[in-house]
């Protein structure tokens, strides 16, 4: 028998569903900033006990996505413009060195794929049919980790992977309260552009330039909520 092709899956424990739950509300903004987390209410939810949830929420605490907040309980963080900075500067710089490390890696046939599916949706939002922000997302983390994934530097991937989540967060805000979707596309079609061409200096410079139009976008916006 060729056990090749065979995938054996781990079941996960009850507090990696709690935790994974919990994380992916947080994300998609179901539960918002300020929101009161209760280990009964996540329990009855997912048909489970306390303790898994407790350790879920532990978790979810060393992440920085709650925080224990003496006679209120556990609520989940603000989207904090302080981490908003921390974090793009830290990724303006894995994100270029992704480019820098995977560009000869890239297949032609996988970057004109994403160049399509781009271009689908950029014909989609000129004619009024904007997909909604979890479409929007998910299309725009496609291509980062597309790059990331090529990468010949383990590193940055496990730097990245502990940042993602937080990117996720703030992306899936933009999306929820901007109109951006038509600039952040064009965006990520030069970057392909670039990358076709193993245009090096131009792939990092849209990189570099559509990362920073990302953040004060968010800036602003956030910004002008408080």
């Amino acid at each position: 028998m060729n056990y090749d092709n065979i995938e054996i899956k781990r079941k996960k424990t009850l507090s990696e569903v709690a935790y994974d739950y919990i994380k992916k509300m947080i994300i998609e903004g179901n539960l918002k900033g300020g929101d009161v987390l209760t280990e009964n209410g996540i329990g009855e939810a997912l048909n489970m006990s306390r303790t898994p949830v407790k350790r879920a929420i532990t978790r979810l605490e060393q992440e920085r996505y709650v925080r224990s907040v003496d006679g209120i309980g556990t609520i989940v963080e603000n989207l904090s413009l302080k981490d908003l900075t921390d974090i793009y500067e830290v990724r303006i710089e894995i994100e270029k060195l992704a480019i820098r490390t995977s560009i000869k890696n890239l297949k032609q046939k996988e970057l004109e794929k994403l160049e399509n599916e781009f271009e689908q949706v950029l014909s989609e939002i000129r004619k009024g049919n904007t997909p909604d922000e979890d479409f929007l997302s998910m299309q725009d983390e496609k291509l980062h980790m597309f790059i990331l994934d090529n990468s010949t530097n383990s590193y940055i991937k496990d730097i990245y992977k502990y940042i993602r989540a937080q990117i996720l967060r703030y992306k899936h805000e933009a999306y929820a309260l901007t109109d951006t979707s038509e600039e952040s596309t064009l965006y990520h079609l030069e970057i392909i552009r670039c990358l076709k061409c193993q245009d090096l200096e131009g792939a990092l410079k849209i990189m570099e330039e559509h990362l920073r139009w990302s953040y004060n976008t968010l800036v602003e916006e956030l910004t002008r909520l408080d």
